[in-house]
């Protein structure tokens, strides 16, 4: 015998896993949960089935689903507030269930993720009926293939589940919790944890009089189920499975064998976090190489059909076989992953991409009608909701130009191919120019006006990071006209380049208390940390080179008191969210600045971030969401998001420090080993020399005496290197030491410079 609990509307009677609820419904007929925060069971209400005076041996829920859609935050800066309450892991209660009986005692039921709540929305997918978004649900796997884990799922929970076809997220569980003292029940109230902002939608409640019979089947939680936490080791076990433990990191991680890899042999050796490292570049450089650019140079943001997991919402679980931005060309990330393929040797490729991306440089704009690259080049807006694409996403064109530069800086491409192409090239530079000339139509001041992630995404903004990075770009042009014999026009956007680093400056400089002058940046943007300050350390490594300290000591230190400022507002060396505007460009800024320390955490997060112990291991997720701990997280939206995938395999290249950027200077090797690695070594790595002549090094650098090409030695501290190539390098920067007194076998020290509280060699050989 069964008492169903009346609603104050409409009942209607419906029957899940064998047992009657009464349900509301809304005008397209799906079930509605409830709203009351407390539920009266009074005898004098109607019942279907009287139970004056009677009490209840079982308690049934309706429901159970996560009503928020959200079990991650989307991107913002929350996480730079410390504020994890979006964040949904199993093991979090979302709310509680307490039962109050006549006599003013209770029982307390939690509602726990992964034990009596689960996602419907992203796990599932919605019914039209619903009106509910999905973000292209449902995200099933792992548990939809893998047997093992579907298994560890269904133990985990202690929900009975709806397999109809037809079920709906307000009918989608029932969850059953046997009464400890079946007294008569005065009321039932539902409280949601405030340090969670997920709730929970209940839609109905049935209980079962005392004395009815207890189906065998039926799956049930008591009161000591939750006091003794009976439920702990299955959804450990649940969540070992789908999350990625610190703790769970592999002790040895072999290099992997790829068929038919073609990139240059970068290994790092002597941690696990190396070895994890190197297989991270291995598998993404051959990614981005061969899924993220066709044959015919069309290229893509997302690897088609890659996982993706759960948009950039959802709680680890993933879909594959689905296209997320495979056929979009979103500049910002096409424009870098071209720079690091061109770095390591696919020119031939790049190119062809580059001719692809010229014709793109054309394509309609619907506000702007002069040649430049949009948001997304290959796309125009169909209405006012795809008009965010039309804007000025100066970063964005600045990103694609910087990768014409590397093709010729490089020789992917020679003179010939710059005369062949100067209408577009010039186009792209004069798409800067005519927005200085055009202030009422471009709203530039004296800095470049951007409708981009870095600012706003939709009216726009004036940002720091925008006009830094196009200035770099400008330079970049410039550099090519004037070798084209072009010098007044590369003067001219040279001169320009200068204007928007000063404009800047003039806007951007904040008055620090304790380090000085210092840049700082609009938070008004989408991405989660404000690391984009620090632009100068993620683009100067493009265009002049891997040592600041010694070619630029002047805004080396600006940029170290930006990196100290910046310290004080958040910096976590796990930071994820974003694995390139975040993990990526921090890792990255930490080794320009030769900080040991952080580059050290910071290249290991990156490594760890990337692997998982099962599930399509190694290529970079475009976010991790972090515990509040770090002992675990899991990945976020598509694998191998493009700008995310290459700002983390730049490090690789940055680490090795093989640093061919201004040939004319010559070749010179800046290698940064962590302080927890013991070796970096690669095999034919492509250079360009003093004389514009294309070679390739092989070389190693590692830490103790060994046999080589030189060892440098302070205290019981030693490095040893060793190169092979064609091409004359001109110095090694060996370090870092404690101390200048520093030795050298088999070489001339020409100077010893100290960084940081470090001390370096650099030796000629």
């Amino acid at each position: 015998m069964f008492y169903k609990y009346q609603h104050n509307e409409q009942n209607h009677e419906i029957t899940v896993c064998g047992i009657p609820f009464n349900v509301m419904k809304n005008e397209n007929d799906a079930v509605k949960k409830i709203h009351q925060n407390s539920l009266y069971l009074d005898t004098q209400k109607e019942a279907v089935l009287p139970f004056e005076n009677q009490e209840c041996e079982v308690l049934f829920f309706l429901g159970m689903a996560t009503d928020s859609i959200y079990t991650s935050e989307w991107w913002g800066q929350q996480e730079c507030a410390w504020d994890y309450t979006v964040r949904t892991f199993f093991g979090d209660r979302l709310a509680r269930i307490r039962i109050i009986f006549e006599d003013r005692t209770e029982e307390l039921i939690s509602v726990i993720f992964g034990v009596n709540a689960w996602n419907y929305n992203l796990y599932y997918g919605t019914k039209g009926r619903e009106n509910m978004p999905c973000w292209e649900a449902p995200y099933a796997e792992p548990f939809a293939s893998d047997k093992n884990a579907a298994a560890l799922k269904d133990k985990a929970l202690c929900l009975m589940e709806n397999t109809d076809s037809e079920a709906e997220k307000c009918t989608k569980w029932v969850f059953g919790y046997r009464i400890h003292n079946t007294k008569k029940i005065k009321e039932i109230i539902f409280t949601k944890e405030e340090g969670k902002q997920t709730n929970v939608a209940i839609s109905a409640i049935t209980g079962l009089l005392k004395g009815g019979e207890i189906d065998p089947s039926w799956r049930l939680a008591d009161q000591d189920f939750f006091l003794s936490r009976a439920y702990y080791a299955d959804l450990d076990r649940m969540a070992r499975r789908l999350y990625q433990f610190r703790d769970d990191l592999p002790e040895h991680d072999p290099k992997i064998e790829i068929e038919n890899f073609d990139a240059p042999d970068i290994t790092f050796g002597g941690a696990p976090m190396a070895e994890v490292y190197t297989n991270v570049y291995r598998a993404n450089i051959m990614d981005m190489a061969h899924g993220k650019v066709d044959d015919d140079g069309r290229s893509h943001t997302s690897t088609p059909l890659a996982a993706n997991f759960g948009c950039y919402l959802g709680f680890g679980t993933f879909n594959e076989g689905k296209d997320t931005y495979g056929g979009h060309v979103w500049t910002r990330d096409i424009g870098r992953t071209l720079m690091e393929l061109t770095n390591v040797g696919y020119g031939k490729r790049t190119t062809v991409a580059a001719d692809y991306l010229h014709k793109l440089l054309y394509y309609p704009n619907i506000r702007f009608k002069i040649p430049h690259w949009k948001r997304v080049a290959n796309i125009v807006a169909q209405n006012e909701n795809d008009l965010f694409n039309e804007g000025k996403e100066n970063d964005g064109h600045a990103a694609v130009m910087l990768s014409m530069y590397t093709l010729y800086r490089k020789g992917a491409v020679d003179k010939q191919w710059l005369f062949d192409h100067e209408k577009e090239l010039k186009d792209a530079a004069d798409y800067y120019l005519w927005q200085r000339d055009n202030p009422v139509e471009s709203n530039f001041s004296d800095i470049l006006y951007s409708e981009s992630e870095t600012s706003t995404q939709l009216t726009g903004g004036y940002d720091l990071f925008s006009n830094i990075i196009s200035s770099y770009a400008l330079l970049g042009y410039s550099r090519m006209f004037e070798d084209m014999g072009r010098s007044e026009y590369a003067a001219k956007i040279a001169d320009f380049a200068a204007e928007l680093r000063e404009g800047a400056k003039r806007h951007f400089i904040l008055h620090h208390p304790r380090y000085g002058d210092v840049f700082t940046d609009t938070t008004d943007d989408c991405w989660t940390y404000e690391y984009k300050r620090m632009v100068d350390l993620l683009i100067f490594s493009d265009l002049f080179g891997y040592d600041m300290q010694k070619q630029d000591p002047e805004l080396f230190e600006f940029m170290s008191n930006t990196f100290m400022a910046q310290k004080e507002v958040f910096y976590a060396p796990e930071s994820g969210r974003q694995m390139g505007y975040g993990q990526g460009y921090l890792t990255q800024q930490t080794i320009m600045l030769d900080r040991y320390e952080e580059l050290t955490d910071c290249i290991e997060a990156a490594a760890m971030f990337c692997y998982h112990h099962t599930d399509h291991n190694y290529i970079v997720p475009e976010g991790v969401i972090v515990h509040g701990s770090k002992r675990y997280w899991y990945r976020n939206s598509d694998q191998g998001n493009a700008v995310q995938q290459a700002e983390i395999v730049k490090c690789a290249r940055l680490l090795l420090g093989i640093d061919d950027i201004m040939p004319a200077r010559g070749i010179k090797l800046i290698p940064r080993l962590p302080l927890t690695w013991g070796s970096i070594s690669t095999v034919d790595f492509p250079i360009v020399d003093k004389n514009g002549e294309k070679s390739k090094i092989t070389f190693q650098y590692q830490k103790g005496v060994h046999a080589g090409k030189v060892t440098a030695t302070c205290q019981d501290v030693s490095y040893t290197a060793d190169w092979k190539t064609d091409a004359d390098v001109e110095y090694i920067r060996m370090g870092p030491f404690a101390s200048a007194d520093i030795k050298v076998n088999n070489g001339d020290i020409l100077e010893i410079r100290k960084v940081n509280n470090n001390y370096f060699a650099y030796v000629r050989v």
